[in-house]
Order: C-alpha cells, then structure tokens, then sequence
C-alpha cells in the first residue's frame, strides 16, 4: 500500500488507503461529466474526466461541436497515487466549493481547442437514486450518480476565436458517478455472450430560472424499469419535490432521404 495526500484528511471508509477501493473489481470508476452551451446551436462543449483505481489509469476528454466543426480532445495518463490529482496533460478538474462551484480547464495545445471555465450551481447538487443491476450472476452496474444544473463563465478558444463565458447567456449540467460499471476494453464475454441484454435509457435534466427538473428511466429488453426518477428542485434549496413516475412518448425524426452520388 501507498500513501498519498488524502490519506490526510479524516473521509476513510474502510481499512484501505484511499488510493485503493473496496472492490477488486476492474469496472469501478469515479467521474466527472460537464456540459456547456448558450441554449442555441452555436458552441455545444461536452467535457469528461475520470479516474479508474483498479486499472491504474485516468483519462479526460473534451468534445466541441459548432454548426461547420467537430473537434475532440483526448488524454490519458497512469493514476500513481495521488488521487486528488486531477491533471492529465492539458486537462484538469478543480473544486472551489464542494457540490457548489469548479474550475474546469483545458490548456492550449496543438489542437485548436482550449478553455477556462467556472461553473456554479443554480440548485444543489442532488443525489439520484442507486443503479445495480446484475446480468447472468455479475453485478455489471453498482453505482451512485449525482446530477446538478448550473452556469458557466470564463472563455473557450476554438482555432483562432476566442469565444466569452458570461453565465447570463452560457448554462448546461453536470453529474458525479462513481462505483461499477462497464469500462475500458472487453473482457472476455464468457456466459454473458448468451445474453448481453439491451436497455431503454432517458436522461432529461431540465433547468428553469428558478428550479430544475431531474428526469431520469432505464428500461431493459423486456421494458421492465430498471432505474426511475423524477424530482423537481428548487434553486433556494427548499426540500425537493417527487414528481411521480416519469411517463415518456418518444417521437423519432424521420430518417433523411438518400442522396444520389450520380451526376
């Protein structure tokens, strides 16, 4: 076992170091996820940063999509021992205020895409309901995820532009997941191949000038609800409201026609 500088700090939860999880399995991850947009096609930037104990590995990436671009930023890196070390090459991840306010940065690179953003919440951060599900005798999901709506500011630079955060025009959510669940390259299927299963997932964080709404169901193949929520909450941090059983009609776009490569 190797120390390392949140061994400090009293948040042991079991007789590990805090390097180490309580699992052996390979599966467990702790993750961030953000995205930021001004609620128009103009910039849509999705970011992702997660760490995975039992693989030795952490990687972040950031995907940026405007009307005429698509560019994606990628890093990886061994995890070592320190934990709260969130660097990965250009990326990295900081918590100002916990659950409330982080700094979220990418520095410039030969890539073309760079930011420095902040992000505040505009509800608490809310903590979802905990998704296991066991498939053939293996737990493939045993996880916790939050989710929270906010606001951003700071500047993202795509190629030459340079492009200003301001949080009345620049929004979107974000979420921390951590636990088991299906990561990094195949394992070897063995039973599993006989019945892989398949799933229905809806995931709708709506934010409101003054609450948000958390919607979120997953279904498997036989459309039996796996995971279900629904909850409105409130900016000023009243007690949450359960909205009942979330209830969807999906209407698909019509696919687009063919084109023709003839003259």
């Amino acid at each position: 076992m190797t120390l390392s500088p949140l061994d400090d700090h009293p948040v042991h939860q079991a007789a590990q170091v805090m390097r180490h999880v309580t699992t052996g399995d390979r599966n467990f991850y702790d993750r961030y996820y953000f995205n930021c947009h001004a609620a128009s096609d103009e910039l849509m930037l999705i970011v992702g940063l997660g760490q995975y104990p039992n693989l030795g590995v952490t990687d972040a990436f950031a995907c940026v999509r405007t009307q005429d671009l698509h560019r994606v930023v990628r890093a990886s890196r061994e995890l070592g021992a320190d934990r709260m070390d969130t660097r990965i090459g250009p990326f990295r991840v900081e918590v100002v205020e916990g659950l409330k306010r982080l700094r979220v940065v990418l520095e410039p690179n030969e890539h073309g895409l760079s930011f420095d953003l902040h992000w505040e919440g505009t509800i608490p951060a809310t903590l979802e309901p905990r998704h296991f599900l066991r498939r053939q005798e293996r737990v493939v999901f045993d996880s916790m995820r939050m989710a929270q709506t906010g606001r951003w500011t700071g500047s993202i630079t795509v190629g030459e532009r340079e492009i200003e955060v301001t949080p009345d025009r620049w929004t979107g959510t974000r979420d921390r997941s951590w636990g088991v669940r299906p990561v990094g390259e195949p394992e070897p299927p063995g039973i599993q191949a006989t019945g892989p299963g398949t799933f229905y997932w809806l995931y709708a964080p709506m934010q409101f000038d003054d609450h948000a709404v958390l919607c979120i169901v997953q279904e498997d193949e036989r459309g039996r609800r796996v995971l279900e929520e629904a909850v409105r909450v409130w900016s000023d941090g009243r007690e949450e409201e359960y909205l009942g059983r979330p209830e969807y009609r999906p209407v698909y776009a019509p696919p687009a026609p063919a084109t023709s490569s003839r003259p």
